[in-house]
Protein backbone atom coordinates (compact mmCIF):
# COMPACT_ATOMS: atom_id res chain seq x y z
CA UNK A 1 0.00 0.00 0.00
CA UNK A 2 1.34 3.76 -1.10
CA UNK A 3 1.15 5.53 1.95
CA UNK A 4 1.05 8.83 -0.17
CA UNK A 5 -2.70 7.84 -0.74
CA UNK A 6 -3.81 8.00 2.70
CA UNK A 7 -5.39 10.23 4.55
CA UNK A 8 -3.49 9.79 7.70
CA UNK A 9 -3.09 13.22 9.15
CA UNK A 10 -1.39 12.71 12.78
CA UNK A 11 -0.05 10.54 14.68
CA UNK A 12 -0.10 10.39 18.72
CA UNK A 13 3.18 10.02 20.42
CA UNK A 14 1.93 8.20 23.66
CA UNK A 15 -1.39 9.12 25.49
CA UNK A 16 -1.60 11.41 28.52
CA UNK A 17 2.08 10.97 29.81
CA UNK A 18 1.92 13.87 32.13
CA UNK A 19 -0.60 12.49 34.26
CA UNK A 20 0.39 13.51 37.86
CA UNK A 21 -0.57 9.51 38.84
CA UNK A 22 2.70 8.65 36.58
CA UNK A 23 4.77 10.26 39.49
CA UNK A 24 7.01 12.08 36.50
CA UNK A 25 8.07 8.43 34.43
CA UNK A 26 7.64 9.80 31.28
CA UNK A 27 8.44 13.61 31.56
CA UNK A 28 11.83 13.34 29.80
CA UNK A 29 11.06 10.48 27.57
CA UNK A 30 7.93 12.54 25.56
CA UNK A 31 10.00 15.10 23.92
CA UNK A 32 12.42 13.20 22.82
CA UNK A 33 9.76 10.40 21.27
CA UNK A 34 8.05 13.68 19.57
CA UNK A 35 11.17 14.55 17.93
CA UNK A 36 12.05 10.90 16.62
CA UNK A 37 8.36 10.28 15.41
CA UNK A 38 7.69 13.62 14.02
CA UNK A 39 11.44 13.78 12.46
CA UNK A 40 11.28 9.85 10.77
CA UNK A 41 7.97 11.21 9.41
CA UNK A 42 9.57 14.37 7.69
CA UNK A 43 12.75 11.98 6.76
CA UNK A 44 10.00 9.57 4.76
CA UNK A 45 8.86 12.55 3.14
CA UNK A 46 5.40 12.54 4.81
CA UNK A 47 5.77 15.82 7.12
CA UNK A 48 2.37 16.50 5.83
CA UNK A 49 1.40 14.09 9.25
CA UNK A 50 2.18 15.43 12.13
CA UNK A 51 2.81 13.98 15.28
CA UNK A 52 1.71 15.10 18.62
CA UNK A 53 1.08 14.26 22.33
CA UNK A 54 -2.78 13.68 23.29
CA UNK A 55 -2.70 14.98 27.43
CA UNK A 56 -4.55 15.20 29.70
CA UNK A 57 -6.52 18.41 30.99
CA UNK A 58 -4.34 17.98 34.20
CA UNK A 59 -1.05 19.47 32.08
CA UNK A 60 -2.34 22.83 33.19
CA UNK A 61 -4.56 24.91 36.09
CA UNK A 62 -5.52 27.95 37.21
CA UNK A 63 -4.18 28.66 40.52
CA UNK A 64 -6.02 28.53 43.48
CA UNK A 65 -6.22 32.05 44.09
CA UNK A 66 -8.01 32.93 40.90
CA UNK A 67 -9.85 29.76 39.60
CA UNK A 68 -10.56 31.61 36.02
CA UNK A 69 -9.70 30.41 32.55
CA UNK A 70 -7.64 33.52 32.05
CA UNK A 71 -5.38 32.77 34.64
CA UNK A 72 -4.36 28.93 33.16
CA UNK A 73 -0.78 27.90 33.39
CA UNK A 74 0.47 25.11 32.70
CA UNK A 75 1.67 22.95 35.72
CA UNK A 76 5.00 24.68 37.60
CA UNK A 77 6.41 21.00 37.71
CA UNK A 78 6.39 20.62 33.50
CA UNK A 79 6.41 24.07 32.29
CA UNK A 80 9.53 23.87 30.71
CA UNK A 81 8.57 20.14 29.12
CA UNK A 82 5.64 21.93 27.54
CA UNK A 83 7.14 24.59 26.50
CA UNK A 84 9.81 22.62 24.39
CA UNK A 85 6.93 20.50 23.35
CA UNK A 86 4.51 23.32 22.29
CA UNK A 87 7.39 25.15 20.38
CA UNK A 88 8.43 21.94 18.36
CA UNK A 89 4.35 21.81 17.64
CA UNK A 90 4.38 25.11 16.85
CA UNK A 91 7.72 25.12 14.37
CA UNK A 92 5.87 21.85 12.84
CA UNK A 93 3.07 22.90 12.10
CA UNK A 94 1.46 20.39 14.66
CA UNK A 95 -1.94 20.68 16.76
CA UNK A 96 -2.12 20.77 20.46
CA UNK A 97 -3.85 17.77 21.16
CA UNK A 98 -5.61 17.27 24.20
CA UNK A 99 -8.55 15.27 26.76
CA UNK A 100 -11.12 16.79 28.62
CA UNK A 101 -13.11 14.70 30.68
CA UNK A 102 -15.64 17.66 32.65
CA UNK A 103 -16.47 15.05 35.33
CA UNK A 104 -13.28 14.88 37.15
CA UNK A 105 -13.71 18.21 38.17
CA UNK A 106 -16.02 16.54 40.56
CA UNK A 107 -13.61 14.49 42.38
CA UNK A 108 -11.82 18.06 42.67
CA UNK A 109 -13.70 19.12 45.38
CA UNK A 110 -17.07 18.13 46.70
CA UNK A 111 -18.33 21.15 46.36
CA UNK A 112 -18.05 21.30 42.45
CA UNK A 113 -21.23 22.13 40.82
CA UNK A 114 -22.58 18.81 39.26
CA UNK A 115 -24.67 20.51 36.51
CA UNK A 116 -21.94 22.48 35.47
CA UNK A 117 -19.91 19.49 34.87
CA UNK A 118 -22.59 17.79 33.20
CA UNK A 119 -23.76 20.71 30.98
CA UNK A 120 -27.04 20.27 32.85
CA UNK A 121 -27.96 23.77 35.04
CA UNK A 122 -27.68 27.25 35.86
CA UNK A 123 -24.34 27.23 37.20
CA UNK A 124 -22.17 29.62 35.31
CA UNK A 125 -18.99 31.93 35.63
CA UNK A 126 -17.92 35.05 34.18
CA UNK A 127 -14.31 35.71 33.25
CA UNK A 128 -13.75 38.89 32.06
CA UNK A 129 -17.10 38.99 30.65
CA UNK A 130 -16.97 35.74 28.96
CA UNK A 131 -19.53 33.41 30.96
CA UNK A 132 -18.78 29.76 31.28
CA UNK A 133 -21.90 27.92 31.43
CA UNK A 134 -20.18 24.48 31.61
CA UNK A 135 -16.70 22.92 32.99
CA UNK A 136 -15.92 21.68 29.24
CA UNK A 137 -15.79 25.40 27.76
CA UNK A 138 -14.11 26.90 30.84
CA UNK A 139 -11.50 23.85 30.46
CA UNK A 140 -10.62 24.42 27.01
CA UNK A 141 -10.26 28.01 27.58
CA UNK A 142 -7.61 27.80 30.79
CA UNK A 143 -6.00 25.51 28.14
CA UNK A 144 -5.82 28.44 25.58
CA UNK A 145 -4.41 30.99 28.00
CA UNK A 146 -1.70 29.00 29.14
CA UNK A 147 -1.55 28.16 25.33
CA UNK A 148 -0.54 32.47 25.40
CA UNK A 149 0.90 32.68 28.28
CA UNK A 150 4.21 30.50 26.54
CA UNK A 151 3.62 32.62 23.70
CA UNK A 152 0.99 29.95 21.45
CA UNK A 153 -2.06 31.69 22.01
CA UNK A 154 -2.68 30.85 17.95
CA UNK A 155 -1.89 27.16 17.86
CA UNK A 156 -4.90 24.57 16.46
CA UNK A 157 -6.38 22.48 19.32
CA UNK A 158 -7.89 18.86 18.67
CA UNK A 159 -9.99 17.61 21.45
CA UNK A 160 -8.74 13.89 21.36
CA UNK A 161 -10.88 12.49 23.82
CA UNK A 162 -14.05 13.58 26.16
CA UNK A 163 -16.32 11.71 27.90
CA UNK A 164 -18.51 11.29 30.92
CA UNK A 165 -19.31 7.95 33.06
CA UNK A 166 -22.20 5.70 31.89
CA UNK A 167 -21.32 2.80 33.98
CA UNK A 168 -18.69 1.77 36.68
CA UNK A 169 -18.43 5.71 38.57
CA UNK A 170 -20.60 7.18 41.34
CA UNK A 171 -21.89 10.18 39.05
CA UNK A 172 -22.59 7.64 35.67
CA UNK A 173 -25.92 7.76 33.97
CA UNK A 174 -27.16 7.16 30.88
CA UNK A 175 -27.69 9.87 29.31
CA UNK A 176 -24.31 10.46 29.19
CA UNK A 177 -21.37 8.66 27.23
CA UNK A 178 -17.46 8.44 25.83
CA UNK A 179 -16.64 10.05 22.86
CA UNK A 180 -12.96 9.30 21.54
Amino acid sequence: MDLDILTLRYVAVGNEPFLTSYNGSFVNLTFPALQNVQNALNEARLGHVKATVPLNADVYDSPANNQVPSAGRFRPDIISQMTEIVDFLGKNNAPFTINIYPFLSLYGSSDFPFDYAFFDGPTQIVDNGIQYNNVFDANFDTLVSALKAIGHGDMPIIVGEVGWPTDGDKNANTGTGYIS
